[in-house]
């Protein structure tokens, strides 16, 4: 079902929540075949079906009209049969989401909210810890703030989402992107993240929601 949905900026961010089998998916699409023979094509795994048919039914909820999404040589979304409109795809544990603008190349991703009750293995210190503070060391830099598993999130999802943006292969996290100072308690906003290697900024928009972090931003206007 469609669980977010937001104009800004001259961008379109939308969020599916994938609480419906394959063959409902499939049911929420005009061309339901087609969608269902290149899904089958392409994986074998029931999820990863259910995860790439949900992209699809959420670019026709708000699109309005069922559009192919092909991939340029970096991985890149493109919409081939939609001239000037560009996209980007996110998805983590039962969400999807996607990022469209007319105006800008942008950027967005999503990231679940561990939940520790989930871990079993009592015996190993590191285990019972989130992932993301495991892994800190590698995109989080000693002269950013992050606090929390909420704030750790949104600095690891804000670099993803401007990656998505500058199109450059061999980014590095920590040496390439710094993230400044923002309020990690305030669980919607925007804040700055530089790009040093090309001496620029972009503004990231987010939300923090009970199960995951949403980053998006655009590329700024030349």
């Amino acid at each position: 079902m469609l669980y977010y949905d937001k104009h800004i900026e001259g961008m379109r961010v939308a969020v599916w929540h994938v609480t419906e089998e394959y063959e409902e998916l499939l049911s929420l699409l005009p061309d339901a075949d087609s969608v269902q023979n290149e899904a089958e094509q392409q994986f074998c795994s029931e999820f990863r079906r259910v995860e790439w048919t949900a992209v699809r039914v959420l670019l026709y909820t708000v699109l309005d009209r069922q559009v192919h999404i092909s991939y340029n040589e970096q991985g890149a979304p493109l919409l081939p049969d939609y001239e000037g409109l560009h996209i980007s795809i996110s998805h983590t544990k039962g969400y999807v989401a996607i990022a469209l603008s007319e105006k800008a190349i942008v950027g967005i991703d999503v990231e679940q909210i561990e939940r520790m009750e989930e871990k079993t293995n009592i015996f190993d210190d590191k285990e019972k810890m989130p992932r993301v503070e495991r892994v800190r060391s590698r995109f989080i830099r000693e002269d950013e703030c992050a606090n929390t598993i909420v704030g750790m999130l949104l600095h690891w999802s804000a670099k993803e989402t401007v990656f998505k943006v500058l199109g450059r292969e061999g980014v590095n996290f920590i040496d390439e992107m710094k993230v400044r100072p923002f309020d990690e308690t305030q669980y919607e906003g925007d804040f700055q993240l530089e790009d040093l290697k090309e001496d620029d900024t972009y503004i990231i928009y987010y939300k923090v929601f009970d199960d995951f972090v949403l980053t998006y931003t655009k590329k700024q206007d030349e």
